[in-house]
């Protein structure tokens, strides 16, 4: 049985990704601040979100790099992954934005279960990683950069800022 959550586009998530951005005063700057909007914004015990974030001990996540149950409002990083997110690492800051986009796009009112094979644009995994993407390096920031430039200036990985390239140049 696979999930499937309400349909989005690109575009669609694009746009939302440029919100978030916008709201939080971080629309002209390149380098999402991940790890500080987890914890001063959505983790912040003064914020009126009742969000919870837990780091959790590898052997108890095993392959699993993070979880988002969105019913209960709970973010789980394992903990080596969000010490390396904080050290900067490409793939890591990934997987937070990865994380965040599941709490933003797929409350449980919209997921479902489908038989069969499942199209991208109702992927809840497309749909985060391609939130991700789109938070960290953002279409009209990265028009006129190289993958490499992607890389530094946004924090991205080689393989994420290649398909973020392509997708913009296509």
């Amino acid at each position: 049985m696979n999930v499937a959550v309400e349909p989005l586009s690109r575009a669609n998530i694009r746009k939302i990704a440029k919100d978030l951005r916008k709201v939080i005063g971080c629309e002209d700057i390149p380098y999402f601040p991940i790890v500080q909007f987890i914890e001063w914004v959505l983790a912040n015990p003064e914020n009126s979100m009742e969000f919870e974030f837990e780091l959790v001990e590898p052997d108890e996540m095993q392959d699993t790099y993070g979880t988002t149950n969105t019913g209960r409002n709970i973010m789980r990083i394992r903990s080596d992954v969000y010490d390396r997110a904080v050290q900067d690492s490409p793939r890591d800051r990934f997987t937070l934005c990865h994380e965040l986009g599941h709490y933003l796009l797929h409350q449980p009112e919209y997921v479902s279960y489908a038989r069969g094979n499942v199209p991208a644009y109702r992927s809840p995994e497309w749909q985060a990683n391609t939130f991700a993407a789109e938070l960290m390096a953002p279409r009209e920031l990265i028009m006129n950069m190289s993958i490499e430039e992607i890389m530094k200036n946004c924090g991205m990985s080689r393989q994420a800022a290649t398909i973020q390239f392509n997708e913009v140049h296509k």
